[in-house]
């Protein structure tokens, strides 16, 4: 497998968290409350994917591709990633559900929840670690948590983009021959890790 596939396949959902930090989160990019497919308002749970868990309370629905940024950053960002520009766009739009925080960024970051599903088989812990580590982020830990959803690996991770430090924990659960990735990203560790416990709680598969 190809570095540019391994990126794409495990560290995929991080991206989001470097084009947020780039962007600087601009009031540009205005949240819009779920709908009502993908949100139940008195349990604030949310599916995609194939999978749902419980996100907090004042959450909302964005596009992610509202989060631009300019072609020449787009352009370094994909290069030192090992991807094309088209192929960053592609991973930013093919997103299945993005979640930010309503009350809007926090020292200069939108936290967010991301879910990408995409083809293909879990990596084993190491090569895991390996494929965040060519993204940027330093891993914390890399474990395993037996969900709703079925086994998944969990990898709590630190990522620096610029003076900006990002905070994240991912979920990657084996379904139906997909990789489904659910990663929680801010600028906060006890944030980052509540709602990740949240998330790992409620994590089942959607009916």
């Amino acid at each position: 497998m190809s570095r540019t596939l391994r990126l794409r396949h495990a560290a995929a959902p991080l991206l989001l968290a470097v084009v947020l930090a780039l962007t600087g989160c601009s009031d540009e990019a205005s949240p819009e409350t779920a709908n009502e497919g993908d949100r139940n308002s008195n349990a604030n749970e949310v599916s995609a994917a194939g999978v749902s868990f419980e996100a907090p309370q004042g959450w909302e629905s964005l596009d992610p591709k509202d989060a631009d940024i300019p072609d020449d950053e787009a352009a370094a960002l994909a290069d030192g990633l090992g991807l094309t520009p088209e192929q960053l766009d592609q991973t930013i739009s093919g997103v299945d559900l993005f979640l930010v925080d309503g009350e809007g960024p926090q020292d200069g970051f939108l936290s967010n929840i991301n879910v990408l599903a995409q083809q293909g088989a879990l990596p084993d812990d190491g090569a895991l670690e390996s494929q965040f580590a060519a993204i940027g982020a330093e891993v914390l830990e890399v474990s395993h948590a037996d969900t709703g959803a079925g086994d998944a690996a969990v990898v709590e991770y630190t990522l620096s983009v610029g003076d900006r430090t990002i905070e994240g924990v991912s979920y990657l659960v084996d379904l139906d021959d997909e990789i489904v990735t659910v990663t929680v990203s801010t600028p906060d560790r006890a944030q980052a890790d509540e709602i990740a416990a949240t998330i790992g709680d409620t994590l089942a598969e959607a009916s």
